[in-house]
């Protein structure tokens, strides 16, 4: 049957989720069915990874029914499993007991296994897609599946549910194996205490997570190694985790776990370089969690700490000449929060926030809600200091109509020069919860994280920027960047690039970040940061900083 034709034979009974990603369907044909229906983007689709599932006979994972292109669309058809997710199951349940929770993640950690055997890495392994039938757990949803690139030093793009996804999948290293162990871990903590991390305040799910009336000790034990920041030290495989929450290793033990392929950070597994951690109890760069014993902080966070520099900057109109976008007034979800105080835009205006001993402030802000209430923002954090700050940070905090917390977020940089002000983008919230107000403050300042110098290490310089089209309603933007000056200090070894966009009045209205390989002095290398919906703006401008 032709494709079209096939296409046409399914009757769609209802529509699931729609999305960037594409369009979820449950969907009958003639008299069988249900069945599940994924309409992927051409330019979106995984085939290989959808190919590989179909030759998997875990039963559960999904049962891959027929896979077929559209003019636009890589279209793939699953068997459909009733039941609900874990997120219906606790709502209406509440928190599981031990014995139950350990059933369902062994048994999703033999979906994990069956993944991983045939290498791909689901990277999205959370509440919503984990579907309780009447046989126990099925792992749906592999849209964001991908195999492991060998060589490859971050993934392309930075996905994954907030409070789940492992701090690798924020750009900082390749997914692999031991980043779905990361998420069954939250998975574990989330049943055993009815808290989602990290949403609205990880403060809540730790609290739980150290209580010996919610949380045994030996749960907790194997919840906090399975979702260690630095990869090497969490279990090395799902099959490993399995085996300690059957007792057949002990939690400390680590067993013969293999050589991280791909560390967060330079030095030896054995010995990690000890590094500066931040207050605000999350794991990864928004979610970096509280873990006893000062020791264990500092080469925790440092992991995922967002390693940054300020450097080249390209506006558009202003720093080349280029054109500038066509302006268009703002689309009614956004809210510019730019901290200026005659801002006529009517969203929320929020004083340069700092305490009363650091010499960080928030000096702008800015962001928009896109259609599934994520935040899309931008923010210049400014040292007015005489010193260099190490792992500097602030706090991005959503509420609603009523004032009420929706999510708060915390991000730690590299460092800021004395005198220096540094810009960064990125995307905060929870999907469905878009909030009426976002807050942006700065974080206190230890006396560990003081520098005895003033500059920073390296710096970059940005051109040649200009937005594209991605092909599918998109936008994204492109250009160059250039290694100016590197003393081989910092850590990490790419570049990140925020991408700044606003409106007529020079107000932030919308940031993205994306990564390249970092250059060596001298050296020029391309990049490309995917903008997938963006709001109206009159100009755009992209910062280079240390990754």
């Amino acid at each position: 049957m032709h494709a079209m034709d096939l296409d046409d034979a399914y009757r769609v009974d209802r529509v699931l989720a729609r999305g960037t990603g594409g369009v979820t369907e449950i969907v009958t044909l003639g008299e069988s069915g249900p069945f599940v229906r994924k309409r992927i983007p051409s330019k979106l689709a995984r085939r290989g990874v959808w190919g590989t599932l179909a030759e998997c006979d875990c039963a559960r994972l999904p049962h891959v029914i027929a896979t077929y292109e559209m003019p636009d669309e890589f279209v793939v058809v699953c068997d459909f499993v009733p039941g609900e997710n874990l997120e219906q199951l606790l709502s209406a349940r509440g928190r599981l007991a031990e014995k139950d929770a350990t059933r369902l993640v062994l048994q999703l950690c033999e979906a994990a296994t069956a993944l991983h055997t045939h290498g791909i890495i689901h990277r999205d392994i959370s509440p919503t897609n984990v579907i309780v039938a009447a046989d126990g757990a099925h792992l749906i949803d592999l849209g964001i599946a991908r195999f492991r690139a060998e060589g490859a030093t971050h993934d392309t793009t930075q996905l994954g549910t907030p409070g789940f996804a492992s701090p690798e999948q924020y750009g900082f290293a390749q997914t692999d194996a031991r980043s779905d162990v990361y998420s069954l871990g939250r998975v574990l903590g989330y049943l055993l205490t009815g808290t989602q991390p990290g949403v609205p305040d990880a403060a809540d799910y730790e609290r739980s997570l150290e209580d010996e009336k919610v949380v045994s000790p030996r749960m907790r034990a194997i919840i906090e190694r399975a979702c260690a920041l630095e990869p090497s030290a969490r279990y090395q495989s799902a099959e490993e985790l399995a085996g300690a929450l059957e007792g057949r290793e002990p939690p400390e033990s680590g067993g013969a776990a293999a050589r991280p392929e791909e560390p967060l950070a330079p030095g030896s597994p054995e010995e990690p370089p000890p590094r500066p951690a931040a207050s605000g109890g999350r794991r990864g760069p928004s979610f970096a969690q509280v873990i006893v014993g000062a020791l264990a902080v500092i080469a925790l966070l440092a992991a995922i700490v967002l390693i940054m520099h300020d450097a080249g900057v390209f506006r558009s109109g202003a720093a080349t000449g280029d054109d500038s976008a066509s302006s268009a007034q703002p689309q009614s979800s956004r809210q510019d929060q730019a901290l200026k105080p005659d801002d006529s835009a009517g969203a929320p205006v929020a004083a340069p926030t700092t305490s009363e001993e650091s010499p960080l402030e928030v000096v702008e802000s800015g962001w928009s809600v896109d259609d599934q209430g994520f935040v899309h923002y931008g923010i210049a954090l400014r040292n007015s200091g005489d010193a260099v700050v190490e792992y500097p940070a602030y706090t991005v905090t959503g509420r609603d109509e009523t004032g009420a917390v929706l999510f708060s977020q915390e991000q730690v940089l590299s460092s800021i020069g004395a005198g220096e002000t540094i810009w960064w983008g990125d995307l905060a919230g929870n999907p469905g919860q878009p909030p009426a107000t976002v807050e942006f403050s700065a974080n206190g300042v230890e006396d560990y994280q003081v520098g005895s110098g003033a500059e920073r290490s390296a710096t970059f310089a940005v051109s040649g920027a200009r937005p594209v089209s991605d092909g599918l309603g998109g936008t994204n933007f492109v250009g160059e960047v250039t290694c100016e000056r590197d003393d081989g200090s910092d850590v990490g070894n790419n570049v990140a690039l925020s991408v700044l966009l606003r409106d007529e009045d020079g107000s932030i209205v919308f940031g993205a970040v994306g990564f390249a390989s970092r250059p060596e002095v001298g050296s020029t290398t391309t990049f490309e940061v995917s903008c997938h919906t963006v709001p109206d703006y009159a100009s755009y401008e992209v910062h280079a900083l240390a990754w």
